[in-house]
C-alpha cells in the first residue's frame, strides 16, 4: 500500500514542479514594460555580494550611472534615452526579442547597449512583473543591431549589472491648460 501511494506523490511533485517553472517563465513577460512610456534603470560598477546566494546587491540610490527611457515605440524600433553620463536626449534602437529588450546606441562607432532580461520582482496584484533585471555594456561589435541576443550572451557577465522598473505605471500626466 505505501509502494502505490510513493509513485503519487512523485507525480504530484513533478505537476507542481512543472507549474512552477511555468509561472516563473510568465512572469518574464515584456508585454507591459515594452508598452510603458516610462522606465527607470541603474546600473553598478562596484557592489556588495549577498553571501546566501552569491548575487550581487544592488542599492537605489547607490548606482554609478542612471538611463531613462521614455516614448518606448517596439514596433517601430525606437526610444528616448537620458543617461547621466552624457548630455541631452538621446534617440536609441529598441529591439524586442524572445530573450530580452535591448536599447542599442550607436556612439561614434561604440555601442552602448542596455539588455532588460529577467523579472526581479512581481507584484501578484497587478499580475505584472515591476522590476526587471538589466545588463548595460559598450560594445564594438557591429551585429550588435541584428543579433542582439548573440552579443548579450558574450557580455553578460562582463556587463555592468542592474535593475529597470517602471513604476509609473498607472499614474496619468498632469492635465495642462485651463480647468
Amino acid at each position: 500500500m505505501m509502494r502505490a501511494r510513493f509513485p503519487n506523490i512523485l507525480l504530484i511533485v513533478a505537476v507542481f514542479a512543472v507549474a512552477g517553472a511555468a509561472c516563473a517563465a510568465d512572469r518574464t513577460d515584456f508585454t507591459h514594460f515594452a508598452k510603458s512610456r516610462y522606465v527607470h534603470c541603474a546600473f553598478y560598477k562596484g557592489y556588495e555580494t549577498d553571501p546566501a546566494t552569491g548575487g550581487p546587491i544592488m542599492v537605489e540610490g547607490k548606482a554609478d550611472s542612471l538611463v531613462h527611457f521614455q516614448n518606448i515605440d517596439v514596433k517601430n524600433a525606437k526610444a528616448r534615452a537620458i543617461y547621466t553620463r552624457m548630455s541631452g536626449s538621446h534617440q536609441v534602437t529598441v529591439i524586442q526579442t524572445d530573450k530580452a529588450i535591448h536599447f542599442i546606441e550607436n556612439v561614434a562607432g561604440m555601442y552602448m547597449m542596455t539588455s532588460v532580461h529577467s523579472c526581479l520582482e512581481f507584484d501578484e496584484k497587478r499580475g505584472a512583473c515591476i522590476q526587471y533585471g538589466a545588463v548595460n555594456s559598450r560594445v564594438f561589435d557591429t551585429t550588435v543591431l541584428s543579433e542582439p541576443d548573440k552579443v548579450y550572451e558574450k557580455i553578460k557577465d562582463r556587463a555592468d549589472p542592474g535593475f529597470c522598473d517602471y513604476s509609473f505605471i498607472g499614474i496619468q500626466e498632469a492635465a495642462t491648460g485651463n480647468r
